[in-house]
């Protein structure tokens, strides 16, 4: 029954989002119960490092469920302007430290949206490559009168044929070597699918030329 198997996706999706709800939450506690506990051995400038980084990444959950809950209520508006994809890729790469990522096949690529929703495409990608791949991660951009194609390339184990159809779906966990274990909440690639379907594009994976998977997304360009 369609009902029953949407409810209990949901109720899975609630339960994933729950989960890593609390890790950041809990992180935060008990840190801040250490400082109370013992304020001679800590060190703010520490306390403040991983309150920031854990708060950073509680919004990041937060924003990426909104995402997700508003669904198709995401239209264009008459904020959407010109963005330069290309600079938003390499500048997200470029934020990358502990995985080198390269650039080499990024070249110029215009689109109408917004710089948020690509920017959060790019880093979505980057991390899910980073995370799945053994330390080899690939970019590229190219665009022509159809459009702008982005593709990310990891070295890490791909994406059975079996899971590609459902990857990008809400609620959806894979239970392989790219499952929610690796670390992540989960969320990246239905935000990533959400986003650019909100940008009128489309997204696919398929093997990556260097052993995992590539994720390419195609959207609509604006000419220079």
């Amino acid at each position: 029954d369609r009902l029953e198997v949407d409810d209990r996706r949901l109720r899975q999706f609630v339960s994933d989002a729950s989960h890593e709800l609390r890790s950041p939450v809990a992180v935060l506690r008990s840190e801040a119960e250490v400082a109370r506990r013992t304020p001679e051995r800590t060190s703010v400038e520490s306390l403040a490092d991983g309150v920031l980084a854990e708060s950073t990444r509680l919004q990041q959950i937060v924003e990426d469920l909104l995402i997700l809950a508003r669904g198709e209520e995401r239209q264009a508006g008459s904020q959407w302007a010109e963005v330069d994809v290309d600079d938003i890729v390499l500048a997200e790469a470029g934020r990358r430290r502990n995985v080198p990522v390269d650039t080499s096949a990024v070249s110029a690529g215009r689109i109408l949206g917004t710089p948020e929703l690509v920017a959060r495409i790019v880093t979505h990608l980057l991390d899910n490559a980073a995370r799945h791949g053994t330390g080899r991660v690939e970019v590229g951009l190219t665009a022509d009168a159809g459009g702008v194609r982005l593709w990310v390339d990891d070295d890490g184990p791909g994406v059975p044929l079996g899971d590609r159809a459902r990857i990008f779906e809400r609620f959806t966990r894979l239970d392989d070597a790219r499952s929610r274990d690796r670390g992540g909440a989960g969320l990246g690639l239905a935000v990533v699918a959400e986003s650019v379907r909100s940008l009128g594009g489309r997204i696919d994976v398929e093997d990556a030329p260097i052993g995992g998977a590539r994720f390419i997304v195609r959207l609509p360009t604006v000419s220079r």
